[in-house]
């Protein structure tokens, strides 16, 4: 980090870009049961910065050492990705998620939350994606397809505050059947100082919208 994050709590307000509760636009009463959430619970205080370790998911660097970090702060526990002092030229890394049964529900929908800090370059980019041939090993050999969502501004200027990304429709069996995964690649650069920044993910979630 660059910054001690306490000064998010002095810059806490209520915008039309986010809220105390990022995803409140996804609680209501025409919810069923999650098909698959991820909070991270597993993250500790003691550990904030390791590298994330969590039983099913993949945490991979495809370019430089930089992978998906534990992420801790004021009791929230989140994944984080930042090139900061990685003091390489290049950083991607991968998130992926365990396999994902498509068939159990109908209308799913995906949601999660989303931060940023430092980031001044789309280049300096965090992407959602999914493969239906991803063999839990190869990433780079898998087809991986990306699905759009909806990101902080690159011009907000409150850093780490969450947003919501919206709700990514995966309701069509044509594409979303069987098992998928799902994945969140980061771009990023410890050499450049433009490309530097840090995201944060956290509560991942397919539900059944009726």
């Amino acid at each position: 980090m660059k910054t001690i994050k306490l000064l998010i709590l002095a810059l806490v307000a209520i915008t039309p870009f986010t809220g105390c509760a990022p995803e409140d636009d996804i609680k209501n009463s025409d919810l069923s049961p999650y098909l698959f959430y991820e909070e991270f619970l597993s993250v500790k205080e003691e550990t904030e910065g390791d590298p994330l370790n969590i039983l099913g998911w993949t945490n991979f660097a495809q370019a430089g050492t930089v992978k998906w970090n534990q992420g801790f702060y004021s009791g929230t526990k989140y994944a984080e990705f930042t090139s900061y002092q990685s003091n390489e030229p290049s950083n991607i890394a991968w998130l992926i998620s365990p396999p994902i049964n498509m068939d159990l529900l109908e209308n799913e929908k995906l949601a999660f939350d989303v931060a940023q800090a430092y980031v001044s370059s789309s280049s300096n980019s965090i992407e959602l994606l999914y493969s239906t041939n991803y063999d839990g090993t190869n990433v780079t050999a898998a087809t991986w397809i990306p699905l759009t969502f909806t990101k902080p501004p690159l011009d907000y200027d409150t850093n780490f505050d969450f947003f919501s990304s919206g709700k990514i429709d995966l309701s069509d069996k044509d594409i979303f059947t069987g098992n998928i995964n799902l994945a969140f690649r980061c771009k990023g650069s410890g050499t450049n100082f433009s490309l530097d920044g840090t995201y944060e993910i956290d509560n991942i979630r397919i539900f059944n919208e009726k």
